[in-house]
């Protein structure tokens, strides 16, 4: 059973995680049946499928940072789940493309070689397909260990295409991929200093330094604020300084990069509270903490 972990038993990480799995395809359903999806129906659903798709992709890649941050090991236990959720999800997207080129073949590859954004979008599913097949126990066995590792490691150019294709889809909607920029951002930065400086730069409770992390977050927000500022001056010719006090002064609303600064702050907290003073990385207490 899906609840259930290795043993058997009843996992109560594993049932939340499958019930927040399930909840956007409830969603959708009731707004099928309320007729709640606008006046473009169709387009809607396509758009949700895939957007929540790509969704589950980055909370994939934050399972890593949340159990070493968080001290969770089992959090491992439903990245699995959350893999096969995402594949699930962007089947249901590719699916709604095809029926809505009326199960033209040919005009589909047609566009999906012309359109950047959807080259882009058929490759990052093209990978998640990999990824999914591959999630079982028999492939792990057959493939061997270390293969199947390397075979994974595609997760990360495949959230960064992931990343693209909805910052390309979304056009003017630029509020989302944003946030999801510059989330991704953090993650990638702290798996790279947490590989790169493993051995010459971790706190003394086998993690990074909490110092670490925090700036972390600021610089990442920083970089959201400053994109930003920047893409809208590109695209659409407007002052970035005119895009910076519009953040900061909130008449917008919650901008992007405000977003980001929390998720930071929850990694920052989440560092902090399950950090053991005292302990060290071998797990055995310092001379002071046992004073």
């Amino acid at each position: 059973m899906l609840w259930q972990d290795r043993r058997g038993h009843f996992s109560s990480l594993r049932a939340i995680t499958l019930l927040a799995l399930l909840a956007p395809a409830f969603f959708a359903i009731y707004y099928t049946a309320t007729s709640n999806w606008g006046p473009r129906p169709f387009d809607a659903v396509t758009h949700f499928s895939g957007l929540w798709g790509v969704r589950i992709l980055v909370a994939t890649l934050l399972v890593t940072p949340f159990r070493r941050l968080g001290r969770w090991p089992k959090l491992v236990d439903v990245r699995r789940m959350m893999g096969v959720a995402c594949f699930c999800y962007l089947v249901f997207h590719v699916s709604l493309y095809v029926v809505d080129q009326a199960f033209d073949i040919v005009t589909v590859i047609t566009e999906i070689a012309l359109r950047i954004y959807l080259t882009i979008g058929f490759v990052a599913f093209t990978g998640i397909t990999a990824l999914a097949m591959t999630s079982n126990d028999y492939m792990v066995r057959r493939m061997g260990g270390m293969r199947w590792r390397k075979l994974h490691w595609l997760m990360h150019p495949i959230v960064i295409l992931g990343v693209i294709h909805y910052f390309l889809q979304a056009k003017l909607e630029m509020f989302q991929p944003t946030v999801m920029a510059g989330v991704v951002a953090w993650a990638f930065v702290y798996r790279l200093a947490h590989w790169k400086l493993a051995r010459s730069f971790k706190g003394p409770y086998g993690e990074l330094p909490l110092w670490f992390i925090g700036l972390l977050g600021l610089v990442i927000t920083t970089l959201t604020f400053l994109i930003e500022a920047v893409a809208f001056w590109w695209g659409f010719g407007v002052s970035p300084l005119l895009v910076l006090q519009q953040d900061f002064s909130f008449e917008a609303g919650i901008r992007p990069g405000w977003y980001v600064l929390m998720a930071g702050v929850i990694f920052f907290l989440v560092a902090a509270i399950r950090q053991r003073p005292g302990e060290k990385p071998d797990g055995r207490k310092t001379e002071l903490a046992t004073a």
